[in-house]
């Protein structure tokens, strides 16, 4: 009898520590990928990239999906760069809080001594946004954490793949970045570090979408192009191959006229 009492009395006790241990445990938030173990670069062994959970990211913004979105991240990027460019960040900063505290400060004192000398009731003038300040000041973790996962998962994009690029995984891949560098390094003598940056910016936003809506007039003209540059490429090795054997043919007759190497005298029957 007291073993049957025990037994449903256990089983209530557990069922409760276990209601207790699933809502005293929080929400989980959306995973990212920097949650997941460190991946190996090469994504040929089923691991996932971060580049996965990035591309459709990247790729809606760059090819304008949401236009709204698109556009207002490529004016807000350039009005950072022109403002770096004009303006010092730590002076417009500075400046900004020197404004607003000494406009707040004059506001609420100006306002404090005029209601004692009208002889109204003192009351600070901006206490009810101050008592609200926690709605619209404080930070909610969740909402931060998220942000900081979608910059560290851009972060993770870029230097997995700059990590590709110089331990060499692919040769194609990093002549192409070579190429790209060194344009890079040469316009730069030509235009300012600031106009630079935004023509960088201007043609990723600019170059996909205008690739998608003319991709079979530009895929023509690449093709002729390859055409050209692998027939000029051919008869370049051609040249080079005609002209390597010729001065290696006057270079064997010149080490055997001066005794260097022997002659190979040629038996005829």
């Amino acid at each position: 009898m007291d073993t049957q009492i025990e037994k449903p009395f256990a089983e209530h006790q557990s069922t409760l520590t276990e209601n207790a241990v699933d809502s005293a445990a929080p929400a989980p938030r959306d995973r990212s990928s920097s949650d997941s173990p460190k991946p190996a670069l090469d994504g040929k062994h089923g691991i996932p990239g971060h580049s996965e959970y990035m591309n459709p990211r990247l790729r809606s913004l760059l090819l304008w999906e949401k236009p709204r979105l698109s556009g207002g991240v490529l004016a807000g990027s350039l009005t950072a760069v022109l403002l770096c460019r004009w303006v010092s960040l730590l002076n417009l900063v500075s400046a900004l809080f020197v404004f607003g505290i000494s406009a707040s400060f004059v506001y609420v004192n100006g306002l404090t001594l005029f209601n004692r000398v009208t002889s109204k009731p003192t009351v600070r003038p901006l206490e009810r946004y101050y008592s609200r300040s926690a709605e619209f000041v404080h930070l909610d973790a969740d909402k931060l954490h998220r942000r900081v996962d979608y910059i560290t998962d851009g972060l993770n994009v870029v230097l997995t793949e700059l990590a590709k690029v110089v331990l060499i995984e692919d040769n194609k891949r990093s002549l192409k970045f070579i190429g790209i560098f060194y344009a890079i390094w040469t316009l730069r003598t030509w235009f300012s570090t600031t106009t630079l940056i935004s023509m960088i910016l201007v043609s990723l936003f600019a170059a996909p979408r205008i690739y998608i809506d003319n991709q079979t007039l530009i895929d023509a003209q690449v093709a002729k192009t390859n055409e050209l540059v692998q027939a000029h490429v051919g008869k370049g090795r051609q040249i080079a191959q005609e002209q390597f054997s010729s001065v290696y043919s006057k270079a064997e007759q010149f080490a055997q006229d001066k005794g260097i190497m022997k002659k190979n005298d040629k038996k005829t029957e």
